[in-house]
């Protein structure tokens, strides 16, 4: 569904018109600013402030109504804009598919902590309130 023949074929996916700002992960400190244009389903048109090197593969984060993240792989190039599939769990190589599980379960343990926290949190001020 999202290979980049297949958007050659004139896309099987609706595409939708967007503006949403977004970041091309380059690596763990290093992102890139664009804006993605249109997406679908299968991927999307990002703009680019100025022409920069990318690699074939990238993630990009999407700031829409929630968060979105995709794994994308680039199809084409014109001058600063681009066009991407997006990579599917079930495409990706299996040492990526082994790098999102792992992601996954750090952010479950992320959400975890942060909630027990914020219920210490809760706690500690409700104290402080009731011996004030």
């Amino acid at each position: 569904m999202g290979s980049c023949s297949q958007i050659a074929n004139r896309r099987q996916a609706r595409r939708f018109r967007t503006r949403h700002l977004a970041k091309i992960v380059l690596g763990p400190d290093s992102m890139i600013s664009c804006r993605v244009e249109d997406i679908s389903t299968g991927g999307a048109k990002i703009a680019l402030d100025r022409h920069l090197p990318l690699p074939d593969d990238f993630e990009i984060f999407i700031a829409a109504h929630d968060l979105q993240v995709h794994r994308a792989r680039l199809c084409w190039r014109h001058q600063d804009s681009l066009g991407v599939s997006f990579i599917h769990a079930t495409e990706r190589p299996r040492a990526l598919r082994h790098v999102a599980e792992d992601r996954s379960a750090f952010w479950d343990e992320f959400d975890r902590v942060r909630v027990e926290v914020e219920r210490e949190e809760t706690t500690h001020v409700a104290g402080l309130r009731a011996s004030a």
